[in-house]
């Protein structure tokens, strides 16, 4: 029997309006801010695969708890698609970015992978995808410098889903280990999991730095090599969690990070109300 998330998995509507976007919003740094681009473009279609992927085995399921979270796992991922379609679509109509040909790559890549891959094995790159949407949020959530130089109204968008995709992250996992659970195939699809994510992110980052003009906008390159790398060091701070998916008796639970959760959602409470009582 899977291990079960040991907390409520909260579906939210923060609907957030979109104000003007600085054209490098993060840090005034065209790389990270492009490279932040790129994940965002990838989320929309990329949650609907996944939502996609549960919900073929969503019959499946007889656990009550596990049924109920499958429905929240889907509410969360909706909302999270739609507010980055929005988002996308703010930086598309204010700055002219190319983004709308990466758009229709991406819902053509995973309409391919919906035809190629059988629905065990979609179900599985959902579990990969999940666990590196899982880790990443967590950096976001305990490390204050991922996110310290962004604007307010991007910080709550993007620690919002950071919170969404904690409470989740074993949802599509717990799925995969009751309909299926080969560790071969987990293993598998994990490997091509980190080489589409890591390929599409900076393949999108180098068309969008190249359309701009930055790709050799040096002192911005540091920067970002200094965000990946060293502080915060978003990729190489986790290393150790992603690793740990590759042992057999595997569960994301077994990195309980829920104790960062609730700070977080009350000050995006605080916000929002804050937000709706300005409008």
């Amino acid at each position: 029997m899977a291990n079960k998330t040991p907390l409520t998995i909260t579906v939210r509507r923060m609907d957030y309006d979109i104000p003007t976007i600085p054209r490098y919003w993060f840090d005034n740094n065209p790389w990270i801010t492009h490279f932040m681009n790129a994940l965002s473009t990838t989320f929309p279609d990329g949650e609907r695969f996944f939502i996609h992927a549960v919900r073929n085995f969503e019959q499946d399921i007889k656990d009550p708890v596990l049924r109920a979270q499958i429905r929240a796992f889907i509410g969360q991922e909706a909302n999270h698609g739609k507010e980055h379609e929005a988002f996308n679509q703010a930086l598309i109509d204010q700055h002219q970015l190319p983004l709308t040909n990466k758009i229709q790559f991406m819902k053509n890549a995973l309409a391919y992978a919906k035809k190629r891959y059988s629905k065990r094995h979609q179900l599985a790159l959902t579990v990969g995808f999940e666990h590196f949407t899982a880790i990443l949020a967590d950096q976001m959530l305990k490390n204050p410098a991922a996110i310290e130089k962004l604007n307010a109204m991007y910080s709550d968008m993007f620690l919002w889903h950071a919170v969404e995709e904690t409470e989740h992250k074993a949802v599509a996992f717990d799925v995969y280990q009751e309909v299926d659970g080969s560790y071969l195939l987990r293993v598998q699809a994990m490997l091509e999991a980190t080489f589409f994510f890591l390929l599409l992110s900076f393949r999108m980052q180098h068309s969008l730095l190249k359309h701009d003009g930055k790709l050799g906008d040096w002192r911005s390159a540091l920067g970002f090599a200094k965000f990946l790398l060293v502080s915060p060091g978003i990729l190489t701070r986790i290393i150790p969690q992603y690793l740990d998916f590759y042992r057999p008796n595997f569960h994301p639970w077994q990195h309980d990070n829920r104790h960062l959760i609730t700070g977080r959602v009350k000050a995006l409470e605080s916000n929002a109300l804050r937000a709706m009582e300005a409008a």
